[in-house]
């Protein structure tokens, strides 16, 4: 569970908290206050978005990669889904109140603790706690290179020292385009070797979405799970 706290909260990240993570006076870094600037004036423009996502987790333990597609929804305050093409994988209902991980394998629901909620929260950036977001990452920002038809931008995160994820990440790298300002990919190595890579498209900025796609409601046959932090 500590795994996917870190990986549901990291997706959130590689798509918003960008935008509301502050700038560090005396960074010196034009191309960070570039990014920071624009990605915050898109941010404040979306209230909804759904995308194609694909995501490739590659570990020391398996042979292969093992890549999996999804749609994502997001809308804002703070509402994403990730709902995965197989039914072997499974899908995540995020809202303010409460994290939803729907096993239809096992027909399980698992619903996070309020202290858990909380951590992801702030990571993915539908809580006023840029305090915390300012003490979770050193942020550094590549110069501009040209992808496709559109400029990106390549920023890395590195947990600070003092911050909750400094022993479980190493870093996060996240790809901006320049036309949308939005995050198009994300890469998540994670302390043990593991690494976690998102790629975004078919990017769709606010569509309608159905309020019934984020409802976290308990599938008939499905038994609910509290998860408690041990």
């Amino acid at each position: 569970m500590k795994q996917f706290i870190i990986w549901i909260s990291a997706i959130g990240y590689a798509l918003w908290l960008c935008a509301a993570a502050p700038v560090r006076s005396g960074d010196g870094d034009e191309e960070k206050k570039l990014v920071m600037a624009n990605v915050r004036a898109s941010n404040e423009k979306i209230q909804s978005l759904t995308a194609k996502m694909k995501q490739r987790k590659i570990s020391s333990f398996m042979e292969k990669a093992v890549t999996t597609k999804s749609d994502f929804y997001y809308k804002k305050p703070g509402m994403y889904v990730i709902a995965p093409s197989r039914d072997d994988e499974n899908k995540y209902i995020v809202t303010p109140k409460e994290i939803w991980i729907i096993n239809k394998k096992n027909k399980t629901v698992t619903v996070t603790t309020d202290k858990e909620v909380d951590f992801s929260q702030y990571l993915m950036g539908f809580s006023d706690k840029e305090e915390a977001l300012e003490a979770l990452f050193d942020i550094r920002v590549e110069a501009r290179q040209v992808s496709g038809k559109f400029g990106s931008y390549k920023m890395h995160l590195v947990p600070a020292k003092t911050s909750k994820l400094y022993d479980k990440l190493e870093k996060i790298i996240i790809y901006i385009r320049d036309d949308l300002w939005l995050p198009y990919g994300a890469e998540l190595y994670e302390i043990d070797g593991d690494i976690t890579i998102w790629e975004f498209n078919n990017i769709k900025i606010n569509p309608k979405i159905k309020d019934d796609i984020f409802k976290q409601e308990l599938p008939k046959g499905y038994t609910l799970k509290k998860y408690e932090k041990k």
